[in-house]
């Protein structure tokens, strides 16, 4: 795992996993709940999207502040 991304990934397994409980509630109690957990599953993997785009932003960044700092 890139410890540049440690964020985005951290945030996508949390989805993942608010979605598996989603499915679950959604079975065995009810739909509604499930359906509360599937919009809190999406809202995760909005975020870990956009943490993602901003650790891209920021490596590349540093990469091309190294790469001036060499030349």
């Amino acid at each position: 795992m890139d410890p540049n991304h440690t964020t985005s990934t951290l945030l996508a397994l949390a989805g993942g996993l608010m979605t598996l409980s989603g499915l679950l509630m959604a079975l065995c109690a009810s739909v509604a709940y499930g359906g509360i957990l599937w919009a809190a599953a999406a809202c995760m993997f909005f975020a870990a999207r956009q943490f993602r785009q901003l650790e891209n932003k920021k490596q590349n960044e540093e990469e091309s502040n190294h790469e001036e700092t060499t030349l």
